[in-house]
């Protein structure tokens, strides 16, 4: 008691430094030759997500003399701030004319041309959709930041930024931008670590007094888990790792998870004193003990299995969250078979009288079920054959698919805004492609990679409805603009007679910055950048086959491409994680089948353990493909997690069962006490990790809410199968001589 108060002291210390983080990046596949790519481009062009679009909407119109002064104002003084780098505004916007010079798209403080400027402006198509939205009622300021911008800095301009706009009283603002983003990610972090432990520790308080009916039934089993929660993050803060969207899951993961092991051994230790009159408390925990611990380990090696299968994860948030949840639960079985026994032997002895009721109601209850069940066994058996069937069927309706911010909900502010720039602009989700010349010896400004580069651009809008797309060609597209004072219908490709002088004018600015954005100053290497609406890896996938499928076309056989940025590797972490998870499910299965089988050596008890477990996940997988939801990074992680958990039940039932038939009791006999002694327990544990899971479905985050309501009915289901399943494949399975006889008597 003194070291695990010493120890509990020191992590209580520790947890001052704890730190909410959610790194974007962080969720990069990590050993990946694309990574490789996307380091080289951003090393080259920049970050391609250091960037915030800002929606200003005014509802008499964009061509309002006070409302564009507003957005000048705003504009001005967003250039002053630190760790801005450059603005884009349409109100300063400027084009080049070859008799004027630079002229400006509208003319401020000239209301009387704000008809003409109109017109121009919405014969421009690369303005529409970028700068100008569809409808005339908004613009968005294009600001770029400080590459690679730190947390603090960011939430300091973010601030600044936000004064700046209330400062302009504009009727709709919206945001876009990674500054935003992670702000309203991390403050949500924050409160929902806070909610879901609250929300866990009083569905588990509710559960324990239900079951026990006693104030010790329930401030001892809190007291373990809690215990082990703060030994957990003091560890995960002392390796330098941060809570983030998936380690914030952590306490209530344990909270629920951890309470299996304890639940048991009070269940064990109650039945001993009540069945065993004139034992003490010492003898009870020892039986208690002796009899539930092996049990107890191999669920731990289960539950543990199910959370390490995370460590194949490309993904290192993914890792942490297995690594540290089964490390966790390895501290709760210490302390469960440390710390708890020396509670209870200490405490006063416990009123057995309510506990007797309780009891009473259980045993009578699994005793009219476990009947029922062999009554009603051929429908049973049917029911669950036709409902594996169904399954199977949703199961092959599964769509592989994300979205890069499917982790809001739908009527989330943030999302809202995302949605509000695809409705009435280009999009959010940045495009990005690098772009070679074939020919080593070639260039991007040669005439056939110009027109290469000119005709990908127009398939991209016209096929990946790509906007707001800036490469190589747009340069000399807007050189070739000017030379023709500005008239919209310039912005092409020249005739290749006068093509060679553009690029030879435009190759004396590879120096400016707008030019070191798209192509380098050995003309070898481009890119081609734009925004595009967030329509989901899926039609990505298909889109990209399509590009493939261009790209090999005889024109196009001049220059290289390569897709990369920030949403294609994000897309990429979901494949991944997709596959590794399904790889994990089944090594878990594989795995805890051989271990059940040996440890009782049958390969029919390793058989009994897996069926009522796996079941459940061809039963929720078959609830996705109907109910639509696609597999991705949020909903691939619960099978091997849930299977590991949902096993605890059938190792307690095989253990209780194993013990009942040392002591030469027929299949049929120990299997009826193996229920009505382990029943209840099973029952509680599932209810109270089920609830718990739960709780995950008032999150912000649409992710959360997936993960929690599938590992929540899985559960759920699991429970149901061991209890309606359990007893016939032992009795179909175990049938033996003695069996057969007293079912006769």
């Amino acid at each position: 008691m003194v070291l695990v108060t010493g120890i509990t002291v020191l992590s209580i210390y520790e947890l001052r430094k704890t730190r909410f983080d959610y790194e974007f990046e962080s969720f990069f596949p990590v050993d990946d030759p694309d990574i490789d790519v996307y380091h080289d481009f951003r090393k080259t062009f920049g970050y391609d997500n250091e960037f915030v679009l800002l929606a200003l909407e005014n509802k008499k119109g964009i061509f309002n003399e006070d409302f564009l002064e507003r957005v000048q104002t705003l504009t001005d003084s967003l250039r002053n701030c630190k760790d801005i780098t450059s603005v884009q505004s349409p109100s300063d916007m400027e084009y080049l004319s070859g008799s004027t010079g630079k002229e400006p798209y509208i003319h401020l403080g000239e209301p009387e041309k704000f008809k003409t400027d109109s017109e121009n402006i919405y014969k421009c198509e690369e303005l529409i959709g970028s700068f100008f939205a569809t409808n005339g009622k908004a613009i968005s300021i294009y600001i770029s930041t400080t590459n690679g911008i730190s947390k603090e800095h960011s939430d300091v301009l973010l601030a600044k930024m936000n004064k700046l706009i209330a400062a302009g009283y504009f009727d709709t603002v919206h945001f876009a931008s990674k500054l935003n983003g992670q702000k309203v990610y991390l403050d949500r972090l924050k409160r929902e670590f806070v909610v879901f432990f609250c929300a866990s520790f009083f569905l588990v308080v509710l559960f324990l007094f239900i079951s026990f009916r006693s104030f010790w039934g329930i401030w001892v089993p809190i007291l373990i888990v809690i215990i082990s929660i703060i030994w957990t993050l003091a560890l995960m803060t002392a390796c330098g790792k941060p809570l983030d969207i998936m380690t914030v899951l952590l306490p209530t993961m344990m909270f629920v998870v951890g309470m299996s092991d304890v639940v048991h051994i009070v269940t064990k230790y109650l039945e001993e004193l009540r069945e065993v009159k004139g034992i003490s408390r010492f003898d009870a925990l020892i039986k208690t003990i002796k009899d539930v611990g092996f049990a107890t380990f191999i669920t731990l090696i289960t539950t543990g299995l199910g959370f390490l299968t995370l460590l194949n994860s490309h993904i290192v948030p993914i890792r942490d969250f297995g690594l540290f949840t089964s490390i966790g639960v390895f501290i709760s079985f210490i302390l469960a078979f440390t710390i708890m026994p020396v509670v209870l032997n200490v405490i006063r002895h416990p009123n057995l009288r309510l506990e007797q009721k309780s009891s009473h109601f259980w045993r009578k209850n699994l005793h009219r079920l476990l009947a029922w069940i062999f009554r009603k066994r051929k429908m049973i058996v049917i029911g669950t054959v036709l409902l594996t069937l169904a399954s199977v069927f949703g199961v092959t309706r599964i769509e592989l698919n994300n979205y890069l911010i499917e982790g809001l909900t739908r009527h989330d502010v943030l999302r809202q805004d995302f949605i509000y720039f695809e409705n009435n602009f280009s999009g959010v989700r940045p495009f990005e492609l690098v772009v070679n010349p074939s020919d080593p010896k070639g260039n991007l400004f040669g005439s056939k990679e110009l027109h290469a580069i000119d005709s990908l651009e127009k398939w991209l809008k016209k096929n990946y409805y790509v906007g707001f797309i800036l490469s190589p060609a747009t340069i000399i597209k807007e050189a070739n603009k000017s030379f023709n004072q500005g008239n919209p219908l310039y912005f092409k490709l020249p005739d290749d007679s006068v093509l060679a002088g553009f690029v030879a004018d435009t190759a004396k600015f590879l120096r400016r910055k707008e030019v070191k954005l798209f192509v380098t100053r050995d003309l070898k290497k481009g890119r081609i950048s734009g925004k595009m609406h967030d329509v989901g890896s899926k039609i990505i996938r298909a889109k990209d086959a399509q590009l493939n499928a261009f790209m090999q076309t005889p024109e196009m056989n001049c220059i290289q491409i390569k897709h990369t940025g920030a949403a294609v590797m994000l897309d990429k972490n979901n494949v991944y994680l997709v596959t590794n998870m399904l790889q994990g499910l089944f090594f878990s299965v594989f795995v805890v089948g051989l271990i059940i089988g040996v440890i009782h050596r049958s390969w029919k008890m390793g058989l009994i353990a897996i069926i009522p477990n796996f079941l459940p996940i061809v039963f929720i997988g078959g609830l996705m493909g109907f109910l639509g939801i696609d597999l991705k990074s949020s909903t691939s992680i619960i099978f091997s997690i849930a299977f590991g958990i949902a096993t605890d039940d059938t190792v307690h039932f095989l253990g209780r069962l194993k013990l009942e038939r040392s002591k030469g009791r027929t299949v049929f006999y120990a299997l009826k006490r193996t229920y009505l002694s382990t029943g209840k327990a099973v029952v509680v544990t599932s209810l109270i990790l089920s609830a718990g899971f739960m709780t995950l479905i008032f999150s912000a985050f649409e992710s959360t809410f997936f993960f929690g309501t599938l590992v929540s009915i899985t559960l759920l289901i699991a429970v149901l199968t061991d209890l309606l399943l359990f007893p016939l494949l032992v009795v179909w399975l175990v049938r033996d001589k003695k069996f057969k006889n007293s079912k006769k008597n």
